[in-house]
């Protein structure tokens, strides 16, 4: 019987690296916090924030490959207080800061996603790639 490993694998082009499959699988990571966060109410409270970090960080450990998941909202962002029932401020890309670290094979990848002022864009990049 096969293991999922090999099922999976033969869907991947057989030229793919261990190294492009970390990235490719941290690149999931970023892309699936990105989208499934954003949007999300939150304030400035330290409890929230704090829980939000964990919750993000948690699920997105559970994909495949991911050794961790380090996410920080930066609360210095989001908007004081309520003016009216209606306000409250949205988890917005520019507040993460996101570190995610994967391992497939003999490689590992460090993707990370946070907010650069020059640019004013929230970047996904890669941060570091090693062999083992």
């Amino acid at each position: 019987m096969k293991s999922i490993e090999e099922v999976v694998k033969k869907y991947f082009d057989k030229s793919v690296t261990d190294r492009e499959r970390a990235i490719f699988e941290g690149g999931i990571a970023l892309g699936a916090i990105y989208h499934q966060f954003t949007g999300i109410p939150i304030s400035k409270d330290r409890d929230v924030i704090k829980t939000l970090e964990e919750s993000i960080s948690r699920s997105m450990k559970l994909q495949p490959y991911r050794e961790s998941v380090k996410v920080k909202i930066d609360a210095d962002m989001i908007k004081a207080g309520k003016s009216h029932t209606y306000d409250y401020e949205t988890l917005k890309g520019r507040h993460l800061d996101v570190r995610v670290k994967t391992r497939y094979g003999n490689a590992k990848a460090t993707v990370r996603m946070r907010y650069i002022p020059e640019i004013d864009f929230t970047l996904m990049y890669i941060e570091k790639l090693e062999e083992i």
